[in-house]
Parts: C-alpha cells; structure tokens; sequence
C-alpha cells in the first residue's frame, strides 16, 4: 500500500497587499500551515508527501522563505516529498528560485524539472511518478501529452502530477492556464492523478471510482476561497484500488456575508454570531441593508467597533442600512402643516417604506443646498 498526502497552491511569500492590516499575518499562516501539514503527513505515516505546483507565490521570493520552506519539508519522515514547479514559481534551466531551493533539500524531496517518468523504487516505493511542470506563467498547451506514449509496467503504480485548469471545473476562459480535459487524463494511462491549479477541491466528495485529485489551495487567500483549506489523503493498495479522504488543513478563513436588519431581533441575532470566540480568525466582508429604527440604529453604529474585535479583520459596508423615518421624527423635524411635513405624515400612514425614506433623503439634501 502506498499512503500519499496531496497538497497544491501553498503560495508561499504572498504579500497579502490588499489587507495591510493583517499582511504579516497572513503571510506566515501559509507557512504554519505547510510545517503543520508535514506534522501531519508523519501523524499519518504517509510514505510521499506531494505538492502540485504553486508552492511559492512567484519565482522571485526572499532567500528565507526558501530556507523555512526547505526546512519544513525535509522534516517530512515519510519515503519522499514530490514537489511540481506551477506556474506562479515555473521553472527554467537558470532558475535562482528552484536552484537554490534543491541546493537546501535533502535527498528525498525530489524537485519534478522534467517531463519524464521519475522511478520511485530507488526510495523503496513501487511506482513510476510522471511529472508535468510549468515552464512559463501561462501556456494554451499542457505538459501531459507525451505520458500516454509511455509503456506502463502493470506491477507498478503509475502516478501523474500536473499543474493546469481542468475542463469543466477550472475557470479558465481565454485557455492559457495548461488546459487539460478530463478525458486527456483518463487516456493517460496512470493509476492516479495529482494536480493542482484550481484554488477549489475536486472532488468535494470523493468516492471509489475518482483518481484525479485538485485539492485546492491548504490555506485560505481570499473571498473567493469557501473552504476551510484542502488536502487529500490518499491511499493506494495493492489491487491499485484508490480511496481518498478530504483533510481541512487551514488556519483563517475568508467569509462574505449579506445581512438585512429590519429590528432588534435581527440586531441581536447578527451580534450574537460574531461575537463569540470561533470568528477571531476570520476575516470577513459584511454588506448590511435595511431599516432601523432610529434607537436601533444608534445601536448598531455603536456596536461596530465591539464587532472589529471579535473578528480578525472586517471589511464593513453598511451604507445601504436606513434610518426608519418615524411618526415622532417627523413632528420633531418638520413645523406642522408644512409640505415636508404633510408629505412625509402621508407616506408612513400609507406604510410606503421605500418612498418615505426616498422623500426624506430628497427633503434633507434640498435642506442641505439651502
């Protein structure tokens, strides 16, 4: 049996640009997450621990993060550690990136340069690895074409790992991502499918008849992202049967949510699933509408900042949230009889709620120009 733990997409020395706040933060969580999955990978006794393509963010990184991420995987007990160049970190012949980096790894992480069958039996593993790495950011063409011509030993399990949009599943319109079909890869002729690429998992679900695995990215990146953060567990047996399970792996997460806050029970219902302990990793985009009354939109507004620290950073827009216009507000703000005051009197009898705040915000704005 062979017991394999599949990432991709790690995207390590991504500068988190558009969250400044948290940057930093957010940086090292990726490379937590990578040393906590190498933990876990030895917890499991997995025999290779694969990474397809997108371990570095771009080919230009820091000389430490090679060095923290060399040191993390060579503590990886297991038979090998398979690494495939993406096309965020692709590789060339004078690449500075991937030299220094298997100039730092010890013998059993093997850095996929080339399109041909790598032989695993050499670290005590009967399989045949076929690699498909990225040589450019973008390419209309993938790198999986020539497995297909390659004799199959049947005593061996045959592996293949590639990085690209997959049809049907990828979103990759113009086709410049190493596009691959569903069917290339079942033509292939290989047991078992790693990739990478897609930031989703794919499967959701596996079951027994799957052997093409995108386990998008470990650690959540961004909003898009709604998933706690993927890896697969596979294990392979000696029938070649193949059963996978879906790991969560992610420390933050990344969430948009949509409210509407009509009264005080959905004010408390909002308070009460943000405040708590469970969200201080999240970083979360809250668009809010609606209408309060004024009492209750003063409350809002003060529990904004309560709101801020329950969470690890919130990107807020409550623009769209109204102040109710009241019977009281309107004898308050307008002299009896006048026409603002009749008009609006009018529209809340009518209970015409849109209208009412539309005249409002008209008369208050004329009010404004005055």
């Amino acid at each position: 049996m062979i017991k394999i733990l599949h990432i991709a997409d790690v995207h390590l020395g991504r500068r988190f640009s558009d969250h400044p706040e948290i940057k930093d933060i957010l940086a090292n969580a990726r490379h937590e997450t990578l040393e906590s999955i190498v933990k876990l990978a030895n917890e499991r006794k997995a025999d290779i621990l694969s990474i397809g393509g997108d371990l570095f963010e771009r080919i230009s990184v820091n000389v430490s993060e090679i060095q923290r991420t060399t040191k993390a995987l060579n503590a990886f007990t297991g038979k090998a550690v398979i690494v495939l160049p993406g096309n965020h970190d692709f590789i060339t012949e004078d690449s500075n990136l991937w030299n220094r980096f298997a100039g730092e790894c010890e013998d059993h992480v093997i850095l996929l340069r080339h399109a041909e069958p790598g032989n695993l039996q050499e670290y005590d593993l009967n399989a045949i690895v076929y690699p498909a790495p990225c040589h450019a950011k973008h390419s209309e063409n993938n790198v999986i074409g020539w497995i297909n011509e390659i004799a199959k030993d049947p005593e061996l399990v045959h592996i293949g790992i590639a990085h690209g949009s997959i049809e049907g599943v990828s979103p990759d319109f113009e086709g410049k991502y190493y596009p691959m079909t569903q069917k290339e890869l079942s033509d292939s002729g290989v047991d078992l499918w790693l990739l990478g690429h897609t930031h989703i998992t794919w499967p959701e679900k596996p079951g027994s008849r799957d052997f093409i695995f995108n386990p998008g990215t470990p650690e959540p990146d961004g909003f898009d992202c709604r998933h706690e953060g993927h890896a697969f567990f596979i294990t392979v047996n000696e029938d070649k049967e193949i059963k996978a399970e879906v790991l969560n792996t992610g420390t933050y997460r990344f969430v948009r949510r949509i409210e509407t806050l009509e009264n005080e029970h959905d004010l408390k219902n909002l308070a009460s699933s943000l405040t708590n302990n469970n969200n201080s990793r999240l970083v979360l985009n809250l668009i809010v509408s609606g209408h309060l009354d004024p009492g209750q939109y003063d409350g809002w507004k003060s529990n904004i900042p309560k709101l801020r620290e329950s969470v690890l950073e919130l990107r807020l827009d409550d623009s769209k949230l109204m102040q109710r216009v009241t019977a009281e507000q309107i004898r308050q703000e307008f002299p009896e009889g006048s026409f603002p005051q009749r008009l609006l009197s009018q529209l809340n009898e009518e209970n015409d709620e849109q209208a009412l705040q539309m005249a409002y915000q008209l008369i208050q704005e004329a009010k404004g120009e005055d």
